[in-house]
């Protein structure tokens, strides 16, 4: 045979294998079964639903609903079934304080509404699925009820363009993904309701104990959280390498936009999580419906290490007058906050709070009620007894409680001298390295934060002082206000603008120092500020 027939005869062989190929394909492709649940016999839409999922045994297929009903039962599909809604906005009422979806493996829920009048969750919630792997929840639009969707010890799961216009159970939130990995969460959008009254906190779009999920463009807006205790918006809770990329979050009330927080004391620290490119703005700016006001950051970093902010926008947030920040870093460390614009907000830009490392570089703290940047120690009470290690928490003073992010050597003010913390045992017990001196009974307790700020601008702030005199408001009107208690380096300030550029000066001084804290501060620009440009507290604070 020669070169050329062998070629030809190749390609002979070429063209028929991949004609086999389609046509396997195309045989796959029909045996996919479809069922449409009103041709099914059953008392409501729920009962079609399962004896269509019924009529499709173990085969790959879909359920098609296409006229609204009623489900009154805890509907359980079967793994490689599909429940899909083809008509035109179809509605699946959930009749009963039982009715549910449950999702098994290698299922989907597409293109429905649900609507609920629950006042108390079902078992898990609306759409639930544990275990499973391999889940979906794509087009679907929520009204009433509560854990509209929740996701327990889930993988491989997506949840797409969901809408979740009204919740109705008390103690519910509309997403919740807990102890699940590898997960997509993309475009939902939450708006426009006020939670039910109740002693309860509620978490918008909850991440919990989860590993590898990724929120993408989230828009929640104009949800009325004061009438319960506190509400979170995208929210971390003990979860790790994850992220938040892009979204809007504004109008929201008695609610931080995005939150990162332990879920309770043994757990671990939310971990590796990082947020790009994210709007919060216009958040806690009127009351609300419920008599709670006290929350309201545009981005909440609680008890957390190693989260990563970048390109974030945080403008105009609590103008009801809570003196929230618009961006708190409290009780974490390996924080980084890099080109964003933290600018124009009711009270102060950034605050840092007991946080021993944090990073601020290349940001804009703008035109801001108090200072752009302010950084501080932790401050609470303890109960310590002469001559034992052993400190316990208790309520007063500010009130926050030991991290379990603080390294062991973190030094620690009680009672003005400082002592070295050996261990953590709770968020309410930790050892030092040597015996308390000083008298048995109730004691201050400080733990300084430390901050790196490199480059960026901050700018005409302190404008809730203006026109007052410089010896009112003091701390609440700088570019950047350090306050340290135990002596030791309280941050770096580099290559940083930090003055005031209106005619009617607001920003009394561009960086200043207060309470033992020290600094390293060079090659900064600091002129034009109402009084000068750097101060310190003579015998008390030091600038390098």
């Amino acid at each position: 045979m020669n070169t050329r027939t062998t070629g030809r005869t190749l390609a002979i062989w070429c063209v028929a294998i991949f004609g086999w190929l389609l046509l396997g394909a195309a045989r796959v492709q029909s045996q996919t079964a479809s069922v449409v649940a009103e041709q099914q016999p059953g008392s409501d839409l729920g009962a079609k639903i399962a004896a269509a999922d019924a009529a499709l045994g173990q085969a790959r297929g879909e359920i098609r609903v296409t006229k609204s009903g009623a489900i009154s039962t805890r509907l359980t599909l079967s793994p490689n079934h599909d429940l899909i809604c083809a008509g035109d906005h179809v509605t699946l009422t959930l009749t009963t304080a039982a009715a549910s979806i449950v999702l098994p493996s290698k299922s989907v829920v597409r293109a429905c509404a649900l609507s609920s009048s629950q006042t108390a969750s079902p078992q898990g919630g609306e759409i639930f699925s544990q275990g499973a792997s391999d889940v979906h929840v794509e087009d679907v639009t929520f009204v009433g009820g509560g854990y509209h969707i929740h996701f327990e010890s889930v993988s491989n799961f997506s949840i797409k363009n969901t809408r979740h216009l009204s919740i109705t159970a008390g103690g519910t939130s509309p997403i919740v993904v807990n102890s699940s990995d590898h997960g997509q969460i993309t475009s939902p959008l939450i708006e426009g309701f006020n939670f039910p009254a109740g002693n309860w906190q509620a978490r918008l779009i909850r991440v919990s104990m989860s590993r590898f999920v990724e929120v993408s463009d989230p828009v929640i807006r104009d949800v009325d959280a004061s009438a319960i205790i506190a509400c979170g918006g995208v929210t971390f809770s003990s979860s790790s390498d994850s992220s938040l990329r892009g979204g809007q979050i504004s109008g929201l009330k008695n609610c931080d936009g995005v939150l990162t927080e332990l879920v309770r004391y043994d757990a671990p620290p939310p971990n590796n999580i990082e947020i790009t490119g994210t709007v919060s703005g216009g958040n806690n700016n009127a009351p609300g419906v419920g008599p709670y006001a006290h929350n309201g950051e545009g981005f909440d970093i609680f008890n957390s290490r190693n989260i990563r902010l970048s390109n974030v926008t945080v403008r105009d947030n609590d103008r009801h007058g809570n003196i929230q920040p618009g961006i708190e870093v409290s009780n974490s460390t390996q924080i980084t906050i890099s080109d964003s614009i933290i600018s124009d907000n009711h009270a102060v830009g950034i605050k840092v709070d007991g946080s021993p490392g944090v990073t601020i570089e290349n940001c804009r703290t703008n035109h801001n009620g108090g200072s752009g940047i302010y950084v501080m120690p932790a401050l609470g009470n303890v109960k310590v007894t002469h001559g034992s290690s052993a400190v316990k928490w208790v309520p007063g003073r500010a009130g926050i409680t030991f991290s379990a992010v603080w390294p062991d050597s973190t030094r620690i003010v009680i009672s003005g001298s400082v002592y070295t913390i050996a261990s953590l045992q709770t968020t309410s017990d930790l050892t030092l390295t040597t015996a308390f001196a000083g008298a048995t009974g109730v004691s201050g307790y400080d733990l300084d934060s430390y901050v790196e700020i490199t480059g960026g601008e901050s700018l005409d702030n302190g404008q809730l002082a203006a026109g007052l005199p410089p010896n009112q408001n003091a701390g609440s009107r700088e570019g950047v206000y350090f306050s340290g208690s135990s002596g030791e380096l309280t941050g770096r300030v580099t290559r940083l603008h930090a003055a005031d550029t209106q005619g009617r000066k607001t920003q009394m001084y561009g960086i200043r120092l207060e309470n033992h804290a020290r600094v390293i501060a060079s090659s900064n620009s600091v002129e034009g500020n109402l009084v000068q440009g750097i101060r310190d507290s003579p015998k008390r604070s030091e600038i390098h």
